[in-house]
């Protein structure tokens, strides 16, 4: 992993200022590949695509800035939001409304993966979580509909709703020529048959 200088970023709400890290290159040596399509790599750190604001605490998408570095600094910040973060986030945007499709999708998704941090990728489980778990199943049905096309992969964000026969509906017949989604779609299988909801790692497993 290589950093470059740090980008300035600019509130639109407030004009504060904050730093964050730049990367001129990163590799994926160590990376877990998740089930719903999350990959955590410790030498290709994710840059949020969603910052908060330290200074009036708002929230704005990264994309929306114009590229500005610090030629002469040095910032490691991510700007990684924690989960309730995230659910403010969501909330916020989605009520301010979104420039396009792809930055629905993108926000969407972090919520999704941000509610599998905090349940899925946990042995707690949303077990008395309804609100969070109705969250979850909402995200994952938006998704379904609007942001995937392939039926391995739809079928695999039914099965972690808990919408196990529209899982198994869309792999019925299906037979991959690709041996990792192939092997993929026979864990999502396997997962189906024991009526289990939780993402799982597919590449990357210690």
């Amino acid at each position: 992993m290589i950093p470059g200088p740090p980008q300035i970023l600019t509130c639109p709400f407030c004009g504060g200022e904050k730093q964050i890290m730049s990367l001129i290159s990163g590799n994926t040596f160590g990376a877990e590949l998740w089930s719903d399509n999350k990959q955590i790599a410790p030498m290709l750190p994710n840059i949020s695509y969603i910052q908060k604001c330290p200074h009036c605490g708002k929230y704005y998408i990264l994309s929306r800035q114009e590229p500005n570095f610090d030629r002469d600094g040095d910032s490691f910040e991510t700007g990684e939001l924690n989960f309730e973060e995230t659910k403010e986030a969501y909330e916020q945007l989605s009520n301010e409304g979104f420039r396009t499709h792809g930055e629905e999708i993108e926000v969407r998704l972090m919520l999704f993966h941000a509610l599998n941090d905090c349940y899925g990728r946990t042995l707690l489980g949303f077990d008395g979580c309804e609100d969070d778990w109705n969250l979850f199943v909402e995200q994952g049905k938006w998704l379904i509909e609007h942001a995937i096309a392939d039926n391995v992969l739809k079928a695999e964000f039914y099965r972690e709703i808990g919408e196990f026969d529209k899982a198994s509906e869309l792999l019925v017949g299906v037979v991959p020529d690709d041996d990792f989604i192939r092997e993929f779609a026979e864990k999502i299988k396997e997962r189906i048959k024991l009526k289990d909801s939780k993402v799982f790692i597919i590449s990357g497993e210690k």
